[in-house]
């Protein structure tokens, strides 16, 4: 680059330094503007109105050299001055950004731009510091500017990122390669597309010709995108699912609750296609990813019917990253924090990712038992854990004392456990022939088979 000041605070005052006679970020009249040139005979120093060109010669680059962008935001500690701003950058110049912005918040005001900005931006004559098109770092997403670059320049330079300069303050190079001609390469190839009639030379040099068919693109973009080949793919499978509940040894559902209990479970999926997720509304394939309930009613256990990458362990789930569920990563967790519903019953949480309204990937789903719950304990032992052992004493131990001592110290602390109030419904093991020996008898039986089976085992982790 070079410097496109956000409009308002120091960059207002700073650009009108500079001499800059127009500064807008938000123009009502773009969308008359029929071609590139046309936005630039404007004379505003902005790219409002290029969207669709711009997109496209986005996409076309990265299609020319797959996996060589990646996206910096959102991320903490980074916020964007503008909405129009692409937040791709090499993942050599993201890591440096990302490393930066966890010692000093930044403000970026622009990242990577096309062809398509830069001629904008220089030709328009409003914008003092703009270098020519082919010529800008920004073309290879590797430069950004820095709106508070006075607090963040050391945070950038011992991040490795270069600071141009009071020549153009905001401006840093950060770690990458130089990709320049690829930007230039991104329009010729989108030009022969469309116009086989009148063929352009492929070669990444910015001369008269490509010059010319860029002044007459269309702002909006061409029939044709630039991108040749199969269509992205998005495809999810479930990595693991859990919960903090005890696990149903029934196999009736997956998780016992005591109605109105508070307790937490999740999803964790892995990216098994070949287009990172994130959830930032945009129109591309992976844009706008989200879990979302399965057939679009509110889960019975949150009461929401969609769940935003946002909100997630990783904004940005990347094919090719680490085996994690943390930013850049290729899996993301979801965990959902519920309270068990106050009716007795079976709850299924039912879950599938979806890119905007298209759903991909495995469906993904818990049940939970919810039973209404009283304290477990018998009178002839102590009180048993929720559960299997507390139930047993309550049930052995008004007829004798050993036994209910048995039962009591098989389950040991809390005195709630899951046994129903209401006999009809049971998720608790109970002795029959309360004071007789068969009943004695049928809950050693029961007391050894527990210790066979052991403590009910959580699933996940």
């Amino acid at each position: 680059m070079r410097a496109l000041y956000p409009l308002g605070g120091w960059g207002l005052r700073a650009a009108l330094g500079l001499g800059l006679s127009a500064l807008t970020l938000f123009v009502s009249g773009a969308a008359s503007a029929q071609t590139v040139a046309d936005i630039a005979a404007r004379r505003q120093c902005s790219t409002a109105g290029l969207e669709g060109i711009s997109q496209q010669l986005a996409e076309t680059q990265m299609c020319l050299r797959p996996g060589a962008f990646v996206t910096f935001a959102p991320h903490a500690g980074i916020t964007l001055s503008s909405s129009r701003i692409h937040t791709y950058l090499q993942a050599s110049a993201r890591d440096a950004l990302w490393a930066a912005a966890a010692r000093t918040p930044l403000t970026i005001n622009s990242a990577f731009r096309t062809l398509a900005d830069q001629y904008v931006l220089y030709h328009s004559g409003a914008c003092a510091l703009a270098a020519q098109p082919g010529r800008s770092n920004h073309q290879t997403g590797r430069a950004v500017d820095v709106q508070n670059y006075s607090a963040a320049r050391s945070a950038l330079e011992s991040a490795g990122c270069v600071w141009l300069g009071a020549s153009d303050p905001v401006h840093f190079d950060c770690p990458g390669t130089d990709g320049r001609a690829d930007a230039v390469l991104a329009m010729q190839r989108l030009w022969n597309l469309n116009h086989p009639e009148d063929p352009i030379a492929e070669d990444g040099q910015y001369g008269p010709q490509t010059a010319s068919r860029l002044a007459q693109a269309p702002a909006a973009g061409f029939p044709i995108g630039g991108c040749q080949g199969p269509e992205p793919v998005l495809a999810a499978e479930l990595a693991l699912h859990g919960s903090d509940l005890e696990e149903d040894m029934t196999f009736e559902a997956d998780y016992l609750a005591c109605a109105g209990d508070s307790f937490s479970y999740w999803f964790e999926l892995t990216n098994t296609g070949d287009t990172a997720w994130r959830d930032v509304s945009g129109s591309t394939p992976g844009e706008s990813v989200r879990l979302t309930t399965v057939g679009g009613a509110p889960d019975p256990l949150l009461g929401v019917s969609s769940w935003s990458l946002n909100d997630s362990s990783n904004p940005e789930v990347d094919p090719v990253g680490g085996d994690c569920n943390t930013v850049g990563c290729r899996r993301v967790r979801f965990e959902f924090s519920a309270t068990a519903p106050s009716a007795p019953g079976d709850y299924e949480s039912r879950w599938q990712l979806a890119d905007g309204a298209q759903p991909f990937g495995a469906e993904v789903a818990l049940r939970f038992h919810v039973a209404t719950c009283e304290p477990a304990g018998g009178s002839g032992g102590q009180p048993g854990a929720g559960g299997f052992g507390g139930s047993l004493a309550g049930a052995a131990g008004s007829g004798a004392g050993g036994a209910g001592g048995a039962g009591g110290a098989m389950g040991g602390g809390s005195s709630r456990g899951l046994r129903p109030a209401n006999q009809d419904s049971s998720c608790s093991v109970s002795a029959p022939g309360v004071g007789s020996l068969s009943g004695l008898g049928l809950a050693a039986s029961g007391v050894a088979g527990l210790l066979w089976l052991g403590r009910r085992r959580r699933r996940g982790a």
